[in-house]
Protein backbone atom coordinates (compact mmCIF):
# COMPACT_ATOMS: atom_id res chain seq x y z
CA UNK A 1 0.00 0.00 0.00
CA UNK A 2 2.76 2.30 1.28
CA UNK A 3 4.72 1.39 -2.41
CA UNK A 4 0.92 2.68 -4.25
CA UNK A 5 0.89 5.55 -2.53
CA UNK A 6 4.28 6.52 -3.63
CA UNK A 7 3.47 5.68 -7.29
CA UNK A 8 0.43 7.61 -7.20
CA UNK A 9 1.88 10.64 -5.74
CA UNK A 10 4.66 10.56 -7.90
CA UNK A 11 1.94 10.90 -11.15
CA UNK A 12 0.06 13.92 -9.34
CA UNK A 13 3.20 15.25 -9.25
CA UNK A 14 4.19 15.02 -12.90
CA UNK A 15 0.20 15.16 -14.20
CA UNK A 16 0.31 19.06 -11.86
CA UNK A 17 3.96 20.18 -13.07
CA UNK A 18 3.12 19.43 -17.08
CA UNK A 19 -0.73 21.04 -16.01
CA UNK A 20 1.70 24.30 -15.01
CA UNK A 21 4.24 23.90 -17.74
CA UNK A 22 1.07 23.76 -20.15
CA UNK A 23 -0.56 26.81 -18.37
CA UNK A 24 2.68 28.86 -18.48
CA UNK A 25 2.92 27.70 -22.20
CA UNK A 26 -0.82 28.95 -22.56
CA UNK A 27 0.37 32.51 -21.25
CA UNK A 28 3.37 32.96 -23.56
CA UNK A 29 0.92 32.45 -26.71
CA UNK A 30 -1.04 35.79 -25.41
CA UNK A 31 -4.30 34.64 -26.71
CA UNK A 32 -6.82 37.43 -27.04
CA UNK A 33 -10.13 36.67 -25.38
CA UNK A 34 -11.63 39.42 -26.18
CA UNK A 35 -10.88 38.76 -30.27
CA UNK A 36 -12.11 34.99 -29.81
CA UNK A 37 -15.55 36.47 -28.29
CA UNK A 38 -15.81 38.94 -30.84
CA UNK A 39 -15.37 36.36 -33.42
CA UNK A 40 -18.48 34.28 -32.36
CA UNK A 41 -20.51 36.51 -31.62
CA UNK A 42 -20.60 38.24 -34.99
CA UNK A 43 -21.47 35.48 -37.02
CA UNK A 44 -24.01 34.12 -34.76
CA UNK A 45 -25.70 37.43 -34.22
CA UNK A 46 -25.81 37.59 -38.31
CA UNK A 47 -26.73 34.37 -39.31
CA UNK A 48 -29.74 34.33 -36.83
CA UNK A 49 -30.97 37.89 -37.33
CA UNK A 50 -30.84 37.45 -41.22
CA UNK A 51 -33.79 34.66 -40.42
CA UNK A 52 -36.03 37.39 -39.79
CA UNK A 53 -34.28 40.55 -41.14
CA UNK A 54 -33.19 40.83 -45.01
CA UNK A 55 -29.57 40.01 -45.93
CA UNK A 56 -28.88 44.13 -46.15
CA UNK A 57 -30.09 44.61 -42.99
CA UNK A 58 -28.84 41.88 -41.14
CA UNK A 59 -25.34 42.69 -42.46
CA UNK A 60 -26.07 46.47 -41.58
CA UNK A 61 -27.06 45.67 -37.77
CA UNK A 62 -24.24 43.25 -37.34
CA UNK A 63 -21.82 46.08 -38.66
CA UNK A 64 -23.24 48.28 -36.46
CA UNK A 65 -22.99 45.57 -33.38
CA UNK A 66 -18.88 45.07 -34.49
CA UNK A 67 -18.48 48.85 -34.16
CA UNK A 68 -20.26 48.85 -30.64
CA UNK A 69 -17.87 46.38 -29.71
CA UNK A 70 -15.24 48.19 -31.37
CA UNK A 71 -15.90 51.14 -29.49
CA UNK A 72 -16.98 49.17 -26.00
CA UNK A 73 -13.19 47.48 -26.45
CA UNK A 74 -11.97 51.55 -27.04
CA UNK A 75 -13.20 52.97 -23.55
CA UNK A 76 -11.82 50.24 -21.56
CA UNK A 77 -8.70 50.60 -22.81
CA UNK A 78 -8.56 47.04 -24.31
CA UNK A 79 -5.44 45.68 -26.62
CA UNK A 80 -7.03 46.44 -29.65
CA UNK A 81 -4.47 44.74 -32.00
CA UNK A 82 -6.27 41.43 -32.00
CA UNK A 83 -10.01 43.30 -32.17
CA UNK A 84 -8.83 44.89 -34.74
CA UNK A 85 -7.88 42.49 -37.34
CA UNK A 86 -11.08 40.41 -36.22
CA UNK A 87 -13.25 43.64 -37.16
CA UNK A 88 -11.71 44.20 -40.45
CA UNK A 89 -12.17 40.49 -40.97
CA UNK A 90 -15.35 40.45 -40.25
CA UNK A 91 -16.45 43.32 -42.39
CA UNK A 92 -14.94 41.86 -45.22
CA UNK A 93 -16.58 38.64 -44.78
CA UNK A 94 -19.74 40.79 -44.57
CA UNK A 95 -18.95 42.70 -47.93
CA UNK A 96 -18.15 39.10 -49.23
CA UNK A 97 -22.02 38.47 -48.12
CA UNK A 98 -23.62 40.87 -49.98
CA UNK A 99 -21.42 40.43 -52.98
CA UNK A 100 -22.88 36.45 -52.99
CA UNK A 101 -26.02 37.39 -52.14
CA UNK A 102 -26.73 34.74 -49.37
CA UNK A 103 -25.87 34.29 -45.82
CA UNK A 104 -23.43 31.90 -46.86
CA UNK A 105 -20.98 34.26 -48.22
CA UNK A 106 -19.70 35.48 -44.84
CA UNK A 107 -18.22 32.16 -44.40
CA UNK A 108 -16.18 32.05 -47.54
CA UNK A 109 -12.88 33.45 -45.97
CA UNK A 110 -12.92 31.12 -43.31
CA UNK A 111 -13.39 28.52 -45.86
CA UNK A 112 -11.10 29.32 -47.92
CA UNK A 113 -8.69 30.14 -44.64
CA UNK A 114 -8.72 26.68 -43.38
CA UNK A 115 -8.44 24.25 -46.40
CA UNK A 116 -5.62 26.94 -47.85
CA UNK A 117 -3.81 26.27 -44.47
CA UNK A 118 -4.83 22.42 -44.64
CA UNK A 119 -3.26 21.97 -48.20
CA UNK A 120 -0.02 23.94 -47.65
CA UNK A 121 0.24 21.75 -44.41
CA UNK A 122 0.10 18.79 -46.64
CA UNK A 123 2.58 19.63 -48.88
CA UNK A 124 4.96 20.29 -45.97
CA UNK A 125 4.55 16.56 -44.52
CA UNK A 126 5.22 15.51 -48.29
CA UNK A 127 8.49 17.19 -48.63
CA UNK A 128 8.99 16.33 -44.94
CA UNK A 129 9.33 20.18 -44.12
CA UNK A 130 6.20 20.41 -41.58
CA UNK A 131 4.50 23.85 -41.28
CA UNK A 132 4.83 23.51 -37.70
CA UNK A 133 7.86 23.49 -37.16
CA UNK A 134 7.85 27.18 -38.50
CA UNK A 135 4.57 28.26 -36.15
CA UNK A 136 7.48 26.65 -33.52
CA UNK A 137 10.33 28.69 -34.50
CA UNK A 138 8.26 32.34 -35.00
CA UNK A 139 7.80 31.61 -31.18
CA UNK A 140 10.32 29.62 -29.50
CA UNK A 141 13.69 31.13 -31.77
CA UNK A 142 15.73 27.84 -31.70
CA UNK A 143 17.95 26.69 -34.53
CA UNK A 144 15.71 25.27 -37.85
CA UNK A 145 18.52 22.77 -38.08
CA UNK A 146 17.64 21.29 -34.57
CA UNK A 147 13.86 20.87 -36.05
CA UNK A 148 14.78 18.84 -39.26
CA UNK A 149 17.16 17.21 -36.75
CA UNK A 150 16.11 13.52 -38.15
CA UNK A 151 15.26 12.31 -34.59
CA UNK A 152 13.37 14.92 -33.81
CA UNK A 153 11.61 16.08 -36.74
CA UNK A 154 8.81 13.31 -36.45
CA UNK A 155 7.41 14.92 -34.09
CA UNK A 156 6.48 17.76 -35.81
CA UNK A 157 5.47 16.13 -39.02
CA UNK A 158 2.93 13.89 -36.15
CA UNK A 159 1.14 17.23 -35.16
CA UNK A 160 1.39 18.27 -38.56
CA UNK A 161 -0.69 15.64 -39.55
CA UNK A 162 -3.54 16.07 -37.26
CA UNK A 163 -3.81 20.14 -38.06
CA UNK A 164 -4.15 19.30 -41.40
CA UNK A 165 -6.45 16.65 -40.92
CA UNK A 166 -8.26 18.94 -38.24
CA UNK A 167 -8.60 21.56 -40.82
CA UNK A 168 -9.94 19.58 -43.73
CA UNK A 169 -12.15 18.37 -41.73
CA UNK A 170 -13.45 22.00 -40.58
CA UNK A 171 -13.41 23.49 -44.26
CA UNK A 172 -14.75 19.84 -46.04
CA UNK A 173 -17.81 19.76 -43.74
CA UNK A 174 -18.63 24.04 -44.42
CA UNK A 175 -18.04 23.01 -47.79
CA UNK A 176 -20.61 20.24 -47.97
CA UNK A 177 -23.39 22.45 -46.11
CA UNK A 178 -22.61 25.54 -47.31
CA UNK A 179 -25.91 26.40 -48.60
CA UNK A 180 -26.96 26.09 -45.14
CA UNK A 181 -25.54 28.83 -42.93
CA UNK A 182 -26.78 28.30 -39.82
CA UNK A 183 -25.16 24.91 -40.31
CA UNK A 184 -21.73 26.46 -41.03
CA UNK A 185 -21.83 28.41 -37.85
CA UNK A 186 -22.79 25.59 -35.54
CA UNK A 187 -19.49 24.46 -37.44
CA UNK A 188 -17.70 27.43 -36.69
CA UNK A 189 -18.75 27.15 -32.59
CA UNK A 190 -18.17 23.54 -32.70
CA UNK A 191 -15.32 23.56 -34.24
CA UNK A 192 -13.38 27.11 -33.30
CA UNK A 193 -11.49 28.73 -30.67
CA UNK A 194 -12.46 26.56 -27.43
CA UNK A 195 -11.59 23.25 -29.58
CA UNK A 196 -8.59 24.72 -31.16
CA UNK A 197 -7.35 25.64 -27.98
CA UNK A 198 -8.26 22.00 -26.17
CA UNK A 199 -6.28 20.78 -30.00
CA UNK A 200 -3.70 23.05 -29.17
CA UNK A 201 -2.91 21.31 -25.97
CA UNK A 202 -3.46 17.89 -27.22
CA UNK A 203 -0.82 17.93 -29.97
CA UNK A 204 1.56 19.71 -27.06
CA UNK A 205 1.20 16.71 -25.59
CA UNK A 206 1.71 14.05 -28.50
CA UNK A 207 4.82 15.95 -29.60
CA UNK A 208 6.33 16.33 -26.76
CA UNK A 209 5.90 13.07 -25.85
CA UNK A 210 6.63 12.11 -29.66
CA UNK A 211 10.07 14.27 -28.92
CA UNK A 212 11.30 12.03 -26.03
CA UNK A 213 10.06 8.71 -27.58
CA UNK A 214 12.47 9.37 -30.41
CA UNK A 215 15.48 10.04 -28.00
CA UNK A 216 16.89 12.92 -30.13
CA UNK A 217 18.89 15.89 -28.72
CA UNK A 218 17.37 18.72 -26.62
CA UNK A 219 17.94 22.19 -28.53
CA UNK A 220 20.57 22.90 -26.32
CA UNK A 221 22.41 20.04 -26.51
CA UNK A 222 21.80 20.31 -30.57
CA UNK A 223 23.35 24.11 -29.92
CA UNK A 224 26.15 22.69 -28.04
CA UNK A 225 27.16 19.38 -29.86
CA UNK A 226 26.57 17.04 -26.61
CA UNK A 227 27.25 13.61 -28.13
CA UNK A 228 24.37 11.15 -27.51
CA UNK A 229 22.76 9.10 -25.02
CA UNK A 230 20.71 12.66 -25.36
CA UNK A 231 17.98 13.86 -22.43
CA UNK A 232 15.74 15.03 -25.19
CA UNK A 233 13.51 18.01 -25.23
CA UNK A 234 11.86 17.96 -21.84
CA UNK A 235 9.77 21.39 -21.73
CA UNK A 236 8.52 23.24 -24.98
CA UNK A 237 7.38 22.29 -28.47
Amino acid sequence: MKNLSIINSSKLRKFYSKYQEIKEELKDLNLNQEGVFDSVIAPLFFVVTNNFISLNQAILWTAILLLLLFLYRLLRKQNLKFVFYGLIGTIGALALARIQGSASGFFIPGIVRDLLIAVIGLGSIIIKKPFTIYSSKAIRKWPQEWYLHEQVRPAYTRVAIIWTFYLFLKGGLQVIFFDSPEILVTIKLLLSNQTTLVLLVITYIIGQNKLQSLGGPSVDEFINATPPPWESQQKGF
